[in-house]
């Protein structure tokens, strides 16, 4: 498992980018969960700057979570996951996979989501945020490990959350539906994005779950008074360590044990704005 932590959110958003790049190039047909929300906006913009080089065309892309109505049929969420990446991207309409929160049985669309994903050979690479108070997708605290896609109640905190977002343009339930706990481990890849100083909190409780806290200092807030150095986790299919997490910039924090502090190698080329191809 590794933390590592990132210049800035310029630097994620890249590290990010450079990921995503070298996934796609490794593998086309490349089975991707994809965020939206505030993290990810500075990731599609650079990948939508390099993307006269790449071929999306063979990519399938699924959903993270979705807001039911009286969210817009196509989701809050698509929509922005739409106009941000797939609007130019070129991944044909029948290798997109958002969730269809308009029909009546939420439970059985969802089970249909996680039978079209084992469908496909499963899900190669997730992205997503880490939420205020720990949620990861819909998944409020304290949700069941045990868990598949699913509707779900939302807290009232995490919808006060989502109606701070500017590309929420009217009333957000309290309902919503996720890919699950289970769903998510099962994926081959898993990168969690973590930016702000509003995440400082639910990164050491997640650490804390974990059982990663001990030892580990957390950067503060510079002395200016700025954001929290953003972070982004990456979780590594290896059976030797549990959970391994994500990307980044700088230094190197190795959660297996023992706890070892080690540099990365120097990265050259890309700096925040630009993408490494």
């Amino acid at each position: 498992m590794e933390l590592v932590v990132c210049e800035d959110a310029g630097e994620l958003a890249a590290a990010a980018a450079r990921l995503v790049i070298e996934r796609l190039k490794a593998k086309p047909d490349l089975v991707m969960a994809v965020p939206a929300g505030r993290t990810p906006r500075r990731m599609y913009e650079l990948l939508r700057k390099a993307g006269s080089s790449l071929d999306f065309s063979l990519m399938r892309v699924f959903s993270v979570d979705e807001l039911c109505p009286p969210a817009p049929p196509d989701g809050y969420f698509w929509r922005q996951v739409r106009s941000e990446f797939l609007a130019w991207a070129g991944v044909p309409p029948e290798r997109c996979h958002p969730f269809r929160v308009d029909v009546p049985d939420l439970e059985a669309m969802c089970g249909e989501y996680e039978a079209t994903i084992a469908r496909v050979g499963g899900l190669d690479l997730i992205m997503l945020g880490l939420g205020p108070n720990a949620h990861l997708a819909s998944n409020e605290p304290g949700s069941p490990f045990a868990s598949l896609t699913r509707s779900v109640r939302l807290l009232p905190e995490t919808v006060r959350y989502i109606l701070t977002d500017e590309v929420i343009q009217g009333p957000v339930s309290d309902r919503a539906v996720t890919l699950g706990m289970t769903t998510i481990l099962g994926a081959r890849e898993v990168v969690m994005l973590v930016s702000g100083v509003a995440k400082r909190e639910p990164l050491e409780k997640l650490l804390a779950d974990l059982g990663l806290a001990d030892g580990i200092q957390l950067p503060q807030p510079d002395r200016a008074g700025g954001p929290l150095v953003p972070f982004a986790l990456r979780r590594v299919l290896l059976e030797d360590l549990l959970h391994p997490l994500i990307v980044g910039e700088g230094d190197v924090i190795h959660l297996d044990r023992p706890l070892a502090l080690v540099p990365e190698p120097e990265h050259q080329g890309a700096h925040a704005g630009e993408v490494q191809l």
